[in-house]
């Protein structure tokens, strides 16, 4: 366990930073980064928001980071959802709804998955004057599929990156993703 515990402390570095509002976390094992941030989250707020891109898939990626249900198979955005200690509002970053909350001191934004706006111009542009209107305290955004992201200038609206490697936790992950040429062999 050590790439998550090196995970862990970078990303609770951050949390802990009052200069610091926005990190990205990139990596190529996408439930250990979705448990790692959340279980880090959950140990500094009560409150906060998750804003994906797709509604229908997030119970089940939840289900996956954990290993057990955690969210209801249909997630609407009018409820509040009981993560660990946290009371969280789901909701589409890539829909037009009016009602999505902003946040405030006292909240996080998560952003997760960010993949599918990253190399589309019309929905980044969207995305990234949603990102401005957040007033969350911390701001994380999570990549998936990170092999298939070829735009990368979101790291230039970021305070912070953190690469979650999992060479050590996980290499079966990492010799299959050399293996089928996702990623360059090392």
């Amino acid at each position: 366990m050590i790439d998550r515990q090196n995970a862990i402390n970078a990303i609770m570095s951050f949390l802990k930073d009052e200069n610091k509002r926005i990190m990205l976390v990139r990596g190529y094992d996408n439930d250990a980064k979705l448990n790692t941030i959340l279980s880090c989250l959950n140990e500094e707020f009560t409150k906060g928001i998750i804003r994906t891109s797709s509604m229908s898939d997030i119970s089940s990626q939840f289900y996956y980071a954990f290993n057990k249900k955690v969210l209801p198979d249909t997630v609407k955005s009018t409820t509040n959802y009981k993560i660990g200690r946290m009371t969280v509002n789901i909701n589409s970053y890539t829909t037009k709804t009016k009602t999505n909350p902003r946040g405030n001191e006292n909240t996080f934004t998560l952003y997760h998955p960010v993949q599918t706006v990253l190399d589309d111009p019309k929905r980044y542009d969207e995305f990234l004057r949603d990102l401005k209107k957040s007033e969350s305290s911390k701001i994380i955004l999570s990549t998936t599929n990170e092999w298939s992201i070829k735009e990368w200038d979101i790291e230039n609206y970021v305070d912070e990156i953190f690469f979650y490697s999992v060479e050590n936790d996980n290499p079966e992950i990492m010799n299959n993703l050399r293996n089928n040429g996702a990623i360059l062999q090392s």
